[in-house]
């Protein structure tokens, strides 16, 4: 956990960090799942670490109110 300022609280406060799964770009049927695999397969082996990266985003939440804001920081994030 780290003191950030939350704007809505407007203090400085304890914020926890959430990193969650981003929703995939590939639909729900059966063949866009296997598409989203083999794409994710080619990806992971070419660059393990970052390929896993790509999936996720780091949300900051704050302790005192609750409140969610997304901090993808760095191309590690994008």
């Amino acid at each position: 956990m780290s003191k950030q300022f939350c704007s809505k609280c407007n203090h400085e406060t304890l914020h926890k960090e959430l990193i969650k799964q981003k929703p995939s770009k590939f639909g729900t049927t059966r063949k866009e799942k296997f598409r989203a695999f083999i794409s994710g397969f080619i990806a992971g082996s070419a660059s393990p670490v970052g390929a896993a990266l790509d999936l996720m985003d780091r949300y900051v939440v704050c302790q005192q109110c609750g409140c969610k804001r997304l901090d993808n920081q760095g191309d590690e994030f994008q």
